[in-house]
């Protein structure tokens, strides 16, 4: 951190990275940083200025921390099987089968939001394994749960659909990045989905697979007490 308001990350280190060829077009940038141990988390929404390393500076707007629920709580606690950096597995634009069932399983999920005048946000969801729906290789179904309230992320979705969910594994050390447009559903029958007050519906448009062995070092100490 260089004051309260910047701070700097080290270089990306992924062949292939979009990241820095998107900020170039449009420097808006949004952050979460999680501690899982502690169920903390901070939110950073600003610009990103890339250094001569291709490191990036950001320089913060907007800086909030948020409530720890559907946080799960998992410890750094085993050494991964080596200290390599991330690397493209896949690239496709529908699920795989392997994908659609590590979905099915997965508890944590973080997603990507825009408004077109007010610039970007990440923010996260959690639920007991099993709480995104895949319905089929081009579409996921999140239900909204009550949290926050500041629906920093709705609006965004109201205003803007294109949207990207990450998925961490944390036992196979790998990430699924799915890009695509979101809708809003606020009316459908949540029975299926105890505890949502609205359900998301994203569509699938590349779906991003990366090895990434530093996730394998956390382990599961206990799910949320939130979850529904």
């Amino acid at each position: 951190m260089i004051d309260p308001l910047t701070l700097e990350t080290e270089p990306a280190d992924l062949d292939g990275d979009l990241l820095l060829t998107n900020l170039k077009q449009n420097p808006d940038v949004g952050m979460l940083i999680i501690d899982l141990a502690t169920r903390r988390r901070i939110r950073i929404n600003g610009e990103a200025e890339i250094l001569s390393d291709n490191g990036l500076r950001i320089h913060a707007r907007q800086v909030y921390g948020n409530c720890p629920q559907y946080i799960q709580l998992r410890v750094s606690e085993r050494v991964p099987l080596n200290d390599k950096p991330p690397s493209l597995i896949s690239r496709a634009t529908q699920l795989s089968p392997a994908q659609h069932e590590w979905i099915t399983q997965a508890d944590t999920l973080f997603i990507a939001s825009a408004h077109p005048e007010h610039g970007v946000d990440a923010s996260h969801r959690g639920g007991n394994p099993g709480f995104v729906k895949v319905e089929e290789v081009h579409r996921l179904i999140v239900p909204d749960y009550s949290g926050n309230n500041m629906f920093n992320t709705l609006g965004n979705i109201s205003a803007n659909p294109r949207t990207g969910l990450l998925f961490p594994d944390f036992e196979q050390g790998r990430i699924l990045q799915l890009s695509g447009a979101a809708t809003i559903d606020w009316d459908s029958d949540r029975t299926a989905f105890p505890g949502a007050q609205r359900l998301l519906t994203f569509g699938i448009e590349k779906a991003i697979e990366i090895e990434y062995p530093a996730l394998a070092s956390y382990t599961l100490r206990e799910y949320s007490p939130f979850n529904p």
